[in-house]
């Protein structure tokens, strides 16, 4: 199977693997306008977001959104702060947060 197509099925485990491989370079993590304007009210870092992304556990899903993506929420529990990340996969090369709390 070629690394570009979407599957048609996606395990937690992959999904996991897929997302912790795309934010191995941060710059592959986009914040889309949505959860900039979330984190600006919350008090949540870009770092935060990052973290999130990059160790945080599947909370919820995986599932085909709307937009024919697969979307997990992520959450992170780290000094004291706990953080949920529900992010989307721009196959093959991106991980698009769509908000945080």
């Amino acid at each position: 199977m070629s690394a570009d197509v979407v599957p048609l099925t996606l395990t937690p485990h992959a999904a996991l693997r897929m997302i912790r491989e795309i934010a191995e370079n941060t710059a592959n993590i986009v914040v889309l306008d949505h959860a900039k304007k979330q984190c600006n009210r919350r008090g949540i870092s870009r770092r935060q977001i990052e973290m999130c992304v990059q160790r945080g556990t599947i909370q919820e899903g995986p599932f085909l959104n709307s937009h024919g993506q697969w979307q997990v929420t992520l959450f992170r529990h780290a000094a004291g702060d706990e953080l949920c990340c529900p992010v989307a996969i721009d196959w093959p090369n991106k991980v698009l947060v769509i908000t945080a709390f």
